[in-house]
């Protein structure tokens, strides 16, 4: 071989090389930002935003040689890569994520299982239950058959006291199971919020999108079946906001929403509240274990929030309002009904001014109030 021929070949090799090391850069780059994009919450790391800036910072190390201050990993001048951090930073979330998972399906495996004995335990009490009662009946009969009236009185009366404790015994083997139970419900509603693995943020206000508040209330409204617990729903819909976006323009719209998103989220903070965006400027927030009556100072608060809210655009300063409509779930309540009657309510508190709130409880009328 010529040296033309070996300079052109080991040029082409080093293109080869260099386009391999592009191509696994671009590569594993991408596997970065899709972890924190599809993550969801975990015991240990129950930030998934700070996980996605986190995925974000790797990225862009793995891209560039970026530093990525939550690992100590300094900007080297030779954009030199922590490949060994950024291993550890992978398979440790996928490793906990596998934990996480295992863990909840096992819990609720073991709710499922413990379901299932207290329906068999049901059953076999009340074949107890059923056989007292027999028994009871037949030394009944039997003291009738032999005619004398003491003996019958007494067998009555025995009978009474003896049917009379077997069912307390019953009514107390029943209260005790549902509590416990309801325990247990209680501590996978928090779960299940938390998890949230098909609940996607809606990118302008950061907030949870729609989809997430099907799949919330769907899952409300089957734990109430169950548990028996509170659940509030609330509507909120923006006072004049196609007034705003005509004469202020989208993006002072947007950022009316994006502080209407903010002060939602700063309002209802707790892990097992959900906000979202319903559609457009209306919001939805599902608040578990949580009445009516308790709510209501909330809204008060929200309200209080909304009106302190001044958005800077170029034609001045944007002032905001918003109506609320919220309603408590009841044993009949399906998802339609429930958000039906939320929205009923929203409604009369436009047609009453715009700028408060309204509840319609469930025994309400159903007649709509005009907007």
């Amino acid at each position: 071989m010529g040296l033309v021929e070996r300079l052109m070949g080991a040029a082409d090799e080093e293109s080869a090389a260099e386009s391999l090391t592009d191509g696994a850069i671009d590569t594993v780059s991408s596997m970065l930002r899709v972890l924190g994009e599809a993550a969801f919450a975990t015991d240990r790391d129950p930030d998934t935003q700070a996980f996605l800036a986190d995925c974000a910072a790797f990225a862009r190390h793995v891209e560039n040689g970026a530093g990525v201050a939550e690992a100590d990993i300094e900007q080297r001048p030779d954009a030199r890569r922590d490949w060994s951090k950024v291993r550890r930073f992978f398979t440790d979330r996928r490793f906990d994520e596998r934990d996480f998972v295992n863990r909840r399906l096992g819990d609720y495996r073991d709710v499922v299982e413990d379901l299932v004995a207290g329906l068999r335990h049901v059953g076999e009490r009340d074949q107890l239950t059923e056989d007292s009662i027999i028994e009871c009946l037949g030394s009944i009969e039997q003291a009738i058959a032999d005619g004398e009236l003491p003996d019958v009185k007494d067998a009555v009366s025995q009978a009474v006291e003896s049917v009379h404790e077997t069912f307390a015994r019953q009514r107390e083997a029943y209260e005790r199971q549902i509590r416990e139970l309801n325990q247990r419900l209680s501590s996978m509603r928090q779960d299940l919020v938390a998890a949230r693995e098909e609940m996607k943020r809606d990118t302008l206000t950061e907030v949870f999108n729609r989809g997430a508040f099907d799949t919330g209330i769907a899952q409300c409204v089957n734990m109430h079946f169950i548990s028996n617990q509170p659940v509030t729903l609330v509507l909120i819909d923006l006072d004049n906001f196609k007034d705003i976006n005509d004469h202020y323009g989208h993006a002072a719209g947007d950022s009316v929403l994006r502080a209407v998103g903010e002060a939602l989220s700063r309002t209802f903070i707790r892990k097992s509240d959900l906000v979202s965006r319903y559609g457009g400027d209306e919001f939805a927030v599902i608040l578990n274990d949580t009445s009516a009556a308790n709510a209501g100072p909330l809204l008060e608060r929200l309200l209080q929030r909304v009106r302190a809210i001044e958005v800077e655009a170029s034609a001045g300063r944007i002032s905001v309002s918003c109506s609320v409509g919220y309603t408590e779930i009841s044993a009949h309540d399906d998802v339609a009904a429930l958000v039906d009657r939320a929205d009923r309510a929203l409604y009369s508190a436009k047609a009453a001014g715009r700028d408060r709130t309204d509840f319609i409880a469930a025994d309400a009328p159903t007649e709509a109030a005009d907007a």
